[in-house]
C-alpha cells in the first residue's frame, strides 16, 4: 500500500443502485466550508441528481505541500454523496498541478510554440511529456487508486480534464525525434518519404528536424500530429496503469474530450479507455447532434456526456441564455443519441475564479438558479424511463467517416480560406441525419460490416490498407460515397501519382484531372435540382464505360462547364461513387437522399418536419424513441406507423398519426421490435 493511504476511506456505507440514466453535475467540494456540503447535496438529491464529478481540479487541497498529503476532507464528501445515494466519477488532478509543483519543478511547465514557457495561475500549464510531470502524476493516481478502487460510491474514474494544448520544450523535441528514428528506421528512409529534396529540406540527422506546427513541410505536420496523439495517450495510460492495478474492474476509465476538437486523434486515444465522455457546450442542435455521434463513435458504443451547461457559458463572445426548455431538450437529444448520463457543469457559482458568469445550477449563495426546476423535472424523467432504456443503444445503418489524418491534412492546406473540414463533413451530416436516421460517425479503420451506406466528404489522406479495407466492405454489397478531396494523399501526406482518388481510381473507373478551389459558387443540375457546387470543385474523367455519370455543372470558369458532377462504378454486389463539389443545401439533401433510398437504408421517420428529431435506442426485445421539438413553437406531423407506443414520461399509449409538439416538446415511447 501507497504512503499515506488509509483502509479508512473504505468504511462509506453502500450506496442505494442508482438507475441506469443518470443526472449528474461537476461539484467541488473543495472550494466550500464543509458545513454547507449537505445543503448542497441535499438540493442535488431533491433534483434527482444521482452522479457528482469530483477531484479533478482539487491537487492543491490534496496536497498542499510536496508529501503532505490530505485526504479527510474528500472521504467525507464521498461519504456524504453516499449518504444522498450518489455515485462518484472521480477525477485526477493533473489538468491543475500545484503552485510548489511548478515552482519546485519548473521544467513541468509547457513551452508554447513560441517558446515561451507558461506560468503558474491558470490550469492545463504542464507537459505532457515531462518526465518528471509524469512521475508525480503516476504517484498522485496510485495513491488515490489505493484509497478509492474499491470504495462502492466511486463508479468511475476521470483522467484529467479536457486534454489539450502539446509543448515544444527540450523533452518534447528529444522525444519526437526519437519517435520518428522509430517509426522510419534511418534519416534516408525520411528524407525518401518526406521528399525532402523539395526547397533543400533534407536532413543529415533526425535532431535537425524542427518541432513546431508552422507552415513546413506537410508529411513533418502529419508526423507531429501522430507523435502528439501517441504522447497524449501514453500521458492517459501513465495514469491508467496505477488504476488497472489496485482498483476493482468494475469502475470503468474515461476522459472528457472535446467535440470536434483537433489537437489529437480521439479513435486512438480512446482504445485504451473503458468509455467515452464528452463536454457538449454546443448550440446548434445538428452540430450537436453530429458530436454525439462522434463520442459515439470512438468506441461503437454508449457514452457520458461529462459536462454540458445548465443554460449558458461564459467565454463564447455573446453567452446567451438557452430558452426556458431547451436544456431539457437538449440533455434528452443526448440519451437518444446514445449517452448514458448527463452531467452539468457546474452545480455551484465559484466566487472567483475565470468562471464565475457561467451557468449554474444553484448560486453563489447556495439556493436554486431559476434553471433548477428544469433540471428537477429532467431529473424525474430520468428516473421514469431509465429501467426501459437500460442495455438499449443506437443502430446505424449509415456510417459518416471522420478521418483525422485526412482532416489534418486538408486543415494544414486548405487552397480556400473558408474551407473547413468539419463544416464540410458536417454539411453532409445534416441530410444523413434526416434521411437515415442514426448516423455512425467512424474512423475508415474500424468494423464497417454492420453499414449499407458509408459517406466519406474528404478521405484526403488514403493509405493503400485503408482502400482495400473499404474496397473489401464494398464487395460485400456496400455502398461508398466519396467526397471531393478525396484520395488525393498517401499515407505520407503526399499526392499520390495515380490521382484521385488514389488505390481507388481504378475500381470507381474514373480519376479526377483537376481541382478548382471556389468563391464563388458554381452552377449545376444534380438529383433533379438545379443547385450550385461550394468551397471546392473537381473535374471528373471516366476511364471505364460501365463507369456512369450523374449531374453535369453549367457555364462558370470554363474547365468545369458540361463536366460531370458524380461519378459511380459497380465494385463486386456494391458500388463506389464520387461526388465532386459539396452542392448547396437543398440539393445536397437532394442527392444523399437518392443515397440512402438506393442503399436501403431510407428511415421511416425521413419526413418529418425540419426541427423534429426522432432517435432510435434499441435493446434486445424492444426500443425507445425520443421525439425531440428543437422549435421553439409547437410542431404538429403524423407519426409513422411503427411509432405506436407506451409514452415513458406520461405513462400512456401514444398512436401513430398525428402528434403536437410544444415548443422544445420531448416524447418518449418505448416501442415493440419488430417479430
Amino acid at each position: 500500500m501507497c504512503a499515506g493511504a488509509s483502509s479508512l476511506a473504505l468504511a462509506a456505507p453502500a450506496p442505494s443502485e442508482p438507475p441506469a440514466l443518470l443526472l449528474g453535475a461537476a461539484w467541488y467540494p473543495e472550494q466550500w466550508p464543509e458545513d454547507v456540503w449537505e445543503h448542497d447535496l441535499a438540493l442535488m438529491e431533491a433534483a434527482h441528481i444521482h452522479l457528482v464529478r469530483i477531484g479533478e481540479f482539487a491537487w492543491s487541497r490534496m496536497e498542499p505541500r510536496e508529501g503532505d498529503w490530505q485526504w479527510d476532507w474528500l472521504d467525507h464528501a464521498i461519504a456524504l454523496a453516499a449518504k444522498h445515494h450518489m455515485k462518484v466519477l472521480l477525477g485526477t488532478p493533473s489538468a491543475a498541478p500545484p503552485a510548489w509543483l511548478t515552482q519546485k519543478y519548473p521544467e513541468t511547465l509547457r513551452v508554447s510554440n513560441a517558446g515561451v514557457r507558461d506560468e503558474h495561475g491558470n490550469r492545463q500549464q504542464f507537459s505532457f511529456i515531462s518526465a518528471r510531470y509524469r512521475a508525480l502524476t503516476h504517484g498522485l493516481t496510485e495513491r488515490m487508486a489505493v484509497r478509492y478502487g474499491h470504495n462502492p460510491t466511486i463508479v468511475g474514474w476521470q483522467i484529467d480534464n479536457e486534454l489539450a494544448e502539446p509543448s515544444f520544450d527540450p523533452e518534447a523535441h528529444k522525444a519526437f525525434h526519437a519517435w520518428l528514428q522509430h517509426k522510419y528506421g534511418t534519416i534516408e528512409n525520411l528524407n525518401q518519404k518526406w521528399w525532402t529534396s523539395y526547397w533543400s529540406q533534407t536532413y543529415s540527422d533526425f535532431g535537425q528536424i524542427p518541432v513546431h506546427d508552422a507552415e513546413e513541410n506537410p508529411a513533418l505536420l502529419l508526423n507531429w500530429k501522430q507523435f502528439v496523439t501517441d504522447t497524449w495517450v501514453s500521458y492517459v495510460r501513465n495514469q491508467t496503469a496505477p488504476i488497472r492495478q489496485h482498483a476493482q474492474p468494475a469502475q470503468f476509465i474515461t476522459t472528457n474530450t472535446m467535440g470536434w476538437f483537433d489537437g489529437f486523434d480521439g479513435y486512438t486515444l480512446h482504445q485504451s479507455l473503458d468509455l467515452v465522455g464528452w463536454d457538449d457546450y454546443e448550440t446548434d442542435w445538428t452540430d450537436n447532434a453530429a458530436r454525439h455521434d462522434l463520442a459515439r463513435g470512438y468506441k461503437n458504443k454508449n457514452f457520458w456526456v461529462t459536462e454540458t451547461d445548465p443554460g449558458f457559458v461564459n467565454w463564447r463572445p455573446n453567452n446567451l441564455a438557452h430558452d426556458k426548455g431547451e436544456v431539457r431538450a437538449l440533455a434528452w437529444q443526448a440519451v437518444g443519441h446514445g449517452a448514458d448520463a448527463v452531467e452539468y457543469w457546474q452545480w455551484r457559482a465559484a466566487l472567483n475564479g475565470q468562471e464565475q458568469y457561467h451557468g449554474v445550477i444553484a448560486g453563489a449563495d447556495g439556493n436554486p438558479a431559476p434553471i433548477y426546476a428544469e433540471i428537477q423535472t429532467l431529473g424525474a424523467e430520468f428516473e421514469k424511463a431509465a429501467p426501459a432504456l437500460q442495455g438499449t443503444s443506437p443502430h446505424a445503418q449509415v456510417a459518416l467517416l471522420h478521418d483525422m489524418p485526412s482532416r489534418w491534412a486538408i486543415s494544414f492546406q486548405k487552397q480556400v480560406e473558408d474551407f473547413n473540414p468539419v463544416k464540410a463533413l458536417t454539411a453532409f451530416y445534416g441530410p444523413l441525419r434526416h434521411r437515415a436516421g442514426t448516423v455512425d460517425v467512424v474512423s475508415p479503420r474500424q468494423n464497417l460490416a454492420s453499414y449499407k451506406l458509408i459517406v466519406a466528404p474528404g478521405l484526403n489522406v488514403l493509405p493503400q490498407e485503408t482502400a482495400e479495407h473499404l474496397l473489401e466492405w464494398v464487395r460485400q454489397g456496400g455502398h461508398l460515397l466519396l467526397g471531393p478531396r478525396s484520395g488525393m494523399k498517401n499515407a505520407e501526406n503526399a499526392l499520390d501519382p495515380h490521382l484521385q482518388p488514389g488505390p481507388l481510381a481504378p475500381f470507381l473507373g474514373a480519376h479526377v484531372s483537376q481541382f478548382y478551389g471556389l468563391v464563388q459558387p458554381v452552377p449545376l443540375s444534380l438529383a433533379q435540382k438545379q443547385g450550385k457546387g461550394t468551397l471546392w470543385a473537381e473535374t471528373l474523367e471516366p476511364t471505364d464505360p460501365a463507369t456512369q455519370t450523374e449531374g453535369t455543372y453549367g457555364p462558370s470558369n470554363g474547365w468545369l462547364d458540361g463536366q460531370p458532377v458524380a461519378v459511380s462504378h459497380q465494385v463486386g454486389k456494391g458500388k463506389i461513387t464520387y461526388l465532386s463539389t459539396i452542392p448547396d443545401a437543398a440539393t445536397l439533401d437532394a442527392y444523399i437522399t437518392t443515397q440512402v433510398r438506393d442503399a436501403g437504408a431510407l428511415s421511416p421517420f425521413a419526413d418529418l418536419p425540419a426541427d423534429i428529431e426522432a432517435c432510435l435506442r434499441t435493446g434486445m426485445d424492444h426500443t425507445v424513441l425520443v421525439l425531440i421539438n428543437h422549435a421553439k413553437t409547437p410542431v404538429t406531423f403524423t407519426l409513422p406507423q411503427p411509432a405506436a407506443g407506451r409514452d415513458l414520461l406520461d405513462i400512456k399509449q401514444v398512436a401513430s398519426g398525428q402528434i403536437t409538439l410544444p415548443g422544445y416538446g420531448v416524447r418518449v415511447l418505448t416501442l415493440p421490435n419488430p417479430a
